[in-house]
């Protein structure tokens, strides 16, 4: 792991380079609402808790014994004749039982103290990428391809009920990201959004399976934020979930990720700001009733939707106890919102950017204050020779072959965002990765592919410390915080990196054979604690395939699996479209 230490330069306020950043002992952290406790015994939903703050308060496993980590068991997870296909479930254990998403859309329930397995459910209707179940209710809740929406008997893994999500149409319209339970009721919407589907999420009765009720992330005639939309244009403009919400049921919202317009590119069809594509939304729990909505990206061109679940905190600030939504965008910059109302806690300023006519561009795009976990504009030496860069928000007509920074597979991306109890702190995992628009998206041949890891202040939206990592992270595995001042993230050259969330500083490596590029969850068994991965790679990473899930403790002894070949530190060659959310990770 490679520290950096550059110097910050900014074109108004938006940083160019990476900034010299020291250490923090963090910030005050006031009680925060019940539905936020960390995590503990089990790890019940993708995010950890309601509000994805993916904490524990687990400790056993610390700095003074990370040495004594070692495999507790493995277990290859595709079934005989599978292909591994495309693996990225964050392990839910409740009452010792770990739940994974397996290939194919299977489910697998495995002991979580031993491996072994205990029902396999078998999916139907093709290869479905699954980035998480949810256990309640003495069901597991689990999205599946054709748009379908399943519940299985927590101890069995009989079917229970299965119900159609949406009927859309177009590439698309699966259900990828983690089901998400709350009160009695399941989270889901669907994906598709570069095949003209018109996104929607919904709520379903947990014991029936039944429709609650269901919110069209791109309105129709009569609906607030139509006539954001050019023509029909908003018959087939996207606005896809690619990932899971954020629940808060004191307020009664439910926090909703939507991602990119449609066609991703050409906004020569689709003028206007597009809402709700590219923005947080906040829909009543109970009723699906539009609250209010934050627009990250007006009239997205760059592909800059929103693959990553936002963090949902409660901070100090000037004095007074505030509720907030974090947020990370592909943009690379962090949104800060109160989660009451939708509006910036520090300030987000609209600034004019470049324009297009025949692209209908923006004519200002928002501007969160403070600073960026990457950087905005490129890099020197990392635009390929005899291409047009562009900063943030540049503007080029469809079928300009420009590159751009962030790239559609830079800024802040897939990894899910810690936020530490103990610290105060907001942890952010990077890629910089730029792309290269020429009839889809590509990322240009020969750059330098890498990440960063950042702590910042949910109070002032500033950088605390920042390291630059080898590896790209921002569309692998995410980070995992405990109470221990340890922070978990696997990578894409398979190794389980345990950080020390003081300042970033690498405590123990364990290689797991693959890319370690899914989400890391933590548990306790039997007054052990447990730390949990699959690694399998992903495409977005170039990192090594496989079917491993691990399970790591104090005293465990799996040893390493063999180092397999790591990924390329400079782009291989143009790969396709390669940044649209709908090429699985």
């Amino acid at each position: 792991m490679k520290r950096t230490r550059l110097v910050s330069v900014g074109i108004p306020s938006m940083l160019c380079a990476l900034g010299v950043y020291g250490q923090s002992t963090g910030v005050a952290v006031p009680k925060q609402s019940p539905f936020l406790a960390p995590t503990g015994k089990d790890f019940p939903l993708a995010g950890g808790n309601l509000g994805n703050q993916r904490y524990s308060s687990l400790a056993q496993i610390n700095r003074s014994n990370i040495d004594k980590l070692g495999g507790a068991w493995m277990v290859h997870i595709a079934a005989e004749g599978q292909a591994a296909g495309n693996l990225q479930s964050t392990p839910i254990v409740v009452d010792g039982m770990l739940f994974v998403g397996a290939s194919g859309g299977d489910i697998l329930a495995v002991n979580a103290a031993t491996g072994a397995t205990i029902w396999r459910y078998k999916a139907t209707g093709g290869v479905q990428t699954n980035r998480g179940v949810a256990v309640a209710e003495g069901k597991v809740f689990s999205g599946q391809a054709g748009s379908r929406l399943i519940a299985l008997d927590q101890k069995t893994g009989a079917l229970l009920w299965e119900t159609k999500v949406s009927a859309a149409g177009g590439r698309g319209g699966g259900t990828p990201g983690a089901t998400i339970y709350a009160d009695g009721r399941v989270f889901c919407g669907i994906s598709g959004g570069e095949g003209g589907v018109r996104g929607q999420f919904g709520a379903y009765d947990a014991k029936t399976g039944k429709e609650l009720w269901k919110f069209y992330t791109i309105p129709g005639p009569g609906e607030f934020g139509h006539e954001t939309w050019e023509g029909d244009s908003w018959q087939h403009g996207g606005g896809p979930l690619w990932t899971h919400p954020a629940v808060d049921p004191e307020l009664g919202l439910v926090y909703v990720p939507v991602g990119n317009a449609s066609p991703d590119q050409n906004g020569a069809i689709r003028g206007g700001d597009n809402l709700f594509t590219a923005s947080i939304l906040a829909l009543d729990v109970k009723t699906g009733a539009y609250k209010w909505h934050f627009q990250e990206v007006h009239h997205d061109l760059w592909d800059y939707d929103n693959p990553l679940p936002p963090v949902l905190a409660d901070v100090m600030y000037q004095g007074q106890l505030r509720k907030i939504l974090i947020h990370g965008g592909k943009t690379g910059l962090t949104y800060i919102l109160d989660r009451t109302n939708g509006k910036p806690l520090i300030g987000i300023e609209e600034r004019p950017v470049p324009q297009e006519p025949a692209n209908k561009t923006a004519k200002t795009q928002p501007f969160p204050l403070g600073d960026s976990p990457v950087p905005n504009c490129p890099e020197p030496g990392s635009v390929a020779e005899g291409s047009r860069s562009l900063c943030i928000f540049g503007a080029f007509r469809p079928d300009d072959p420009v590159v751009t920074t962030p790239g559609t597979q830079g800024g802040i991306n897939w990894a899910p965002v810690t936020f530490n109890l103990q610290t105060g702190l907001f942890y952010v995992p990077a890629n910089l990765i730029n792309s290269q628009f020429a009839s889809g998206f590509g990322r240009p041949t020969g750059e330098p592919r890498a990440g960063t890891l950042t702590a910042m202040d949910p109070t002032t939206n500033k950088i605390i410390w920042q390291i630059r990592t080898k590896y790209p992270l921002g569309t692998g595995s995410g980070l995992l915080s405990t109470a221990s001042g340890l922070m978990f993230n696997g990578e894409s050259d398979g190794n389980l990196v345990v950080f020390d969330s003081k300042d970033g500083s690498v405590l123990k490596r364990f290689q797991t054979g693959a890319g370690a590029d899914a989400p890391v969850a933590t548990y306790e068994v039997n007054g052990e604690q447990y730390i949990a991965i699959l690694a399998a790679g992903n495409n977005f990473q170039l990192s090594p395939r496989g079917d491993n899930l691990w399970a790591f403790k104090l005293g465990g002894t799996v040893p390493p699996a063999p180092t397999p070949e790591p990924p390329p530190l400079l782009q291989p060659g143009r790969a396709g479209r390669g940044g649209g959310p709908n090429q699985e990770r």
